[in-house]
């Protein structure tokens, strides 16, 4: 009778050593899945802020027009202090959009960083022994 019930307590401790290595399999995968899609959303708003700070650099320096504008009375020239403001304005938004590019960039890093451990006690867990 005694070496039955060891038997069995020795079939449940290894049933639930089996247990604890799945849930820890699961939950380091759940761990990068979560990491990954963090990464893409930072991705993806590195890229749409990349876009953003291109579309203003590329308007502050416009190509060179054939043909100026004809100013008349109807169309006169632009007002000199909007044109500062509006410059100012610009350069202020690419400075704006540099900062978070770089704040985007330090994070996806950080996150990518992350990752390395996970992946390698995972590797641990998931190899035959």
């Amino acid at each position: 009778m005694r070496a039955v019930l060891l038997l069995f307590m020795f079939y449940v401790g290894i049933a639930f050593g089996q247990s604890d290595i799945a849930t820890e399999i699961r939950d380091l995968q759940s761990q990068i899945a979560t990491i990954q899609q963090e990464q893409q959303s930072v991705f993806q708003q590195f890229q749409m802020l990349q876009s953003l700070r291109r579309d203003e650099q590329q308007a502050a320096n416009p190509t060179v027009i054939e043909n100026s504008p004809v100013y008349s009375s109807d169309n006169p020239p632009p007002n000199y202090d909007d044109i500062v403001r509006d410059k100012a304005a610009r350069d202020q938004r690419i400075r704006q959009y540099t900062s978070d590019l770089n704040t985007l960039f330090a994070r996806y890093q950080s996150l990518e960083e992350q990752k390395p451990p996970l992946l390698a006690r995972l590797r641990e867990l998931t190899q035959p022994r």
